[in-house]
């Protein structure tokens, strides 16, 4: 008997995060009471170490694959000329499976444009300079913008040209957060968006947790149905010598535009940053990136800066108490 896949694609407008238990709700205001009392809770025992713990960015993306092809397998074989939207929450892996489907089907990745034609909004140029011809894939819309004036002039005159179908049929990944923003900045609604529904009991298990129903419910609303994360968050509840981050004491303002910034570009380069805050000097934006690296909330890779996937959900809820926009997921 073939298993049942519990991967599934759905407009995103019906995606729903999972309810946390009212126990949980509980002690998430309570630990969010503390932060901003600037306090700590003393943590419950860890649990025991486990061997074997499944990892949020090795896990079998082949159901994931499968499940966008059948909701997408119909639009592709048509050669539909225009884009859909794939949404991919930070650390879902949702890129990653996009990419898989792409290559799957022989569709070539788009290379993102460099800092200049990103700022001069040449979309041309940067369209002619890309090898091959056919279907394509967006694999991060995140690397099309950068938040200032002329950083947006890109996205605002690429995106007409995909939902007209000037370049063909294609896939665009974009991150959920990039999403909110431009759903704000930009006036009209994008068609055919997606994503994949919240992770459950079902699809933790073929994931590879092992727990009961009442535990992985618990997970899946910890995580928001973020399938990476709850695996990340799995990990550190089973491993003795591993917690969660938190935010300095000293977090501030400041922090928060850093941290939204990070969030909102998929990570960014401390010269593409500063380009991004000018109101933030070069020192202050060092000090604040080395104390969030020294707390574990963002890590640098590759000369980037990000958010890293442990400290996600200390920094979403300290960016919501700010009023600062947050996604959807």
């Amino acid at each position: 008997m073939t298993e049942q896949n519990h991967w599934q694609l759905i407009p995103a407008q019906d995606f729903c995060c999972p309810s946390p238990p009212a126990v949980t709700r509980l002690r998430q205001g309570w630990l969010r009471l503390l932060r901003l009392l600037r306090l700590h809770a003393a943590e419950a025992e860890p649990e025991q170490e486990e061997a074997d713990l499944p990892d949020y960015q090795a896990y079998d993306r082949r159901p994931a694959v499968a499940a966008l092809d059948e909701r997408l397998g119909s639009w592709r074989q048509e050669a539909q000329a225009g884009a859909c939207f794939l949404l991919d929450p930070p650390y879902s892996g949702t890129a990653a499976i996009a990419r898989d489907w792409a290559d799957l089907h022989g569709w070539r990745t788009l290379t993102p444009p460099n800092t200049t034609s990103l700022e001069r909004a040449d979309v041309e140029q940067w369209w002619r300079g890309q090898r091959g011809s056919g279907p394509w894939l967006i694999d991060d819309l995140a690397r099309y913008l950068l938040r200032t004036v002329e950083g947006m002039d890109f996205v605002c005159a690429l995106l007409p040209r995909l939902l007209q179908g000037e370049l063909g049929q294609g896939l665009v990944v974009c991150d959920s957060w990039m999403f909110a923003f431009v759903g704000r900045a930009w006036p009209l609604r994008l068609p055919r968006v997606y994503c994949f529904a919240p992770v459950g009991p079902g699809r933790l298990r073929q994931l590879g947790v092992r727990a009961s129903d009442k535990v992985l419910c618990r997970l899946a609303a910890r995580a928001r149905g973020n399938p990476g994360l709850a695996l990340a968050l799995w990990t550190v509840e089973r491993q003795a010598k591993q917690e969660l981050p938190e935010l300095p004491s000293e977090a501030d303002d400041v922090t928060a535009f850093v941290l939204y910034t990070l969030l909102l570009h998929r990570g960014l380069g401390v010269a593409l940053l500063q380009r991004v805050l000018p109101v933030v000097s070069p020192d202050l934006l060092n000090v604040q990136l080395l104390r969030l690296e020294q707390c574990g909330i963002v890590l640098r890779e590759e000369e980037r800066w990000r958010v890293s996937i442990h400290g996600y959900l200390v920094v979403r809820d300290f960016l919501t108490e700010r009023d600062f926009w947050p996604d959807g997921f």
